[in-house]
């Protein structure tokens, strides 16, 4: 196999960019996230590759819930605020407001549109976990396109 022409091939794949979000007993925690899919109409359910030496994994283990925070288009700036672990002060991540989903994961207030699952399977795939959840709260916001990785220039390749 060709990895080079591989590489090309995946980095084609539309993805979009999101902000995911949970929350353990410390504290809220967020960072961007691509590979994410609806899976399943009845319930409804969300699949999302986290790396398996991400904080972002351990909070989930700890919490059982996630949320997903999908961006505005033209939100490049938002989203990179993201790209690293964050500051945490009373209401806000990063500078950016959020508030609590349901069972605690944080929604971002800028969000174009968020949802908070529990994790229902984790599957390990190589370097990365794909956490499964139903969909237990959700909220809308702004209207119109989301943020997309081919919109913003970057790439999640290695």
């Amino acid at each position: 196999m060709n990895r080079i022409q591989a590489r090309e091939v995946l980095s084609r794949i539309p993805y979009g960019l999101y902000v995911a979000g949970s929350r353990d007993a410390e504290r809220p925690f967020m960072m961007i996230a691509t590979w994410v899919t609806q899976v399943s109409f009845f319930p409804q359910v969300l699949a999302f590759a986290v790396e398996n030496q991400s904080p972002m994994l351990a909070t989930i283990e700890k919490s059982g819930y996630f949320s997903l925070n999908l961006l505005p288009a033209g939100g490049k700036e938002l989203a990179a605020d993201f790209l690293r672990p964050g500051e945490v002060s009373p209401g806000k991540i990063n500078g950016h407001p959020y508030e609590p989903a349901l069972n605690g994961s944080p929604f971002l207030v800028e969000a174009s549109a968020s949802l908070e699952c529990r994790v229902t399977e984790r599957h390990r795939t190589g370097d990365h976990t794909l956490v499964l959840g139903e969909v237990v709260d959700a909220r809308t916001g702004g209207a119109g396109p989301v943020l997309t990785m081919q919109e913003t220039g970057w790439n999640y390749q290695r």
